[in-house]
């Protein structure tokens, strides 16, 4: 199994909550970890050497994939696309790799900003999978994550130690994303509610595509 790990809490949560489970099931199995060197300017140097040192400790290596774009390209038009391109570039390195499955760090929040962002900037919700089968179903795409909210995955990550997380974006603040954010944050009071409907209803949009 290959693990998406940009440098942030979520994928190393991922990391280490994988590891662990692996101890206890027969047969294990083979982790790796997939580090795509992009952000929203293009190409970046790499994995930050801390967090790279403490995935092998706990027995994950990881490897660093530089991002396939289309032709002409050398940087991502939004946030959108960086998402595609990542995507993109870590199905096809797992692929390569033999990797059953590719294994990402996205929690309940990004569910909730993912789908309001595509429904605002595009007009049609576009809701992250819990799983997804590609190429035919020779990998599938797992978040393991998915019902857990950020700030659990940050208060495990206190408990834990981990190692300081990088910005993974040059942009971050300047994002669609990060828009959104601050809607969402303008609720105040009302936004732990309007965030669990949000994340049911895209639930529920990935349940009837399923169906269909």
């Amino acid at each position: 199994m290959a693990i998406g790990i940009s440098g942030g809490w979520d994928s190393l949560a991922l990391t280490a909550l994988a590891v662990r489970y692996n101890r206890r099931v027969r047969p294990r199995c083979e982790l790796i970890g997939l580090h795509v060197t992009l952000d929203a300017s293009g190409k970046t140097a790499g994995l930050d050497g801390g967090i790279g040192r403490w995935c092998a400790d706990l027995g994950v290596p990881v490897e660093s994939v530089p991002p396939r774009f289309d032709a002409g390209r050398s940087a991502p038009a939004g946030c959108f696309e960086c998402a595609h391109v990542r995507r993109r570039t870590l199905l096809e390195a797992a692929d390569s790799r033999g990797c059953r499955y590719l294994a990402l760090g996205h929690h309940s929040d990004d569910v909730v900003e993912t789908w309001l962002m595509s429904l605002m900037y595009t007009g049609t919700p576009e809701a992250l999978p819990p799983f997804r089968s590609y190429f035919g179903g020779a990998i599938k795409v797992v978040r393991p994550l998915y019902e857990l909210k950020k700030a659990e995955i940050f208060r495990l990550g206190r408990l834990c130690g981990f190692p300081e997380a990088p910005t993974a974006c040059s942009e971050e603040e300047r994002t669609k994303r990060a828009r959104i954010q601050e809607c969402l944050a303008a609720l105040g009071s009302d936004q732990r509610l309007v965030r669990r409907h949000l994340f049911w209803a895209a639930v529920r949009q990935f349940e009837r595509e399923l169906s269909e």
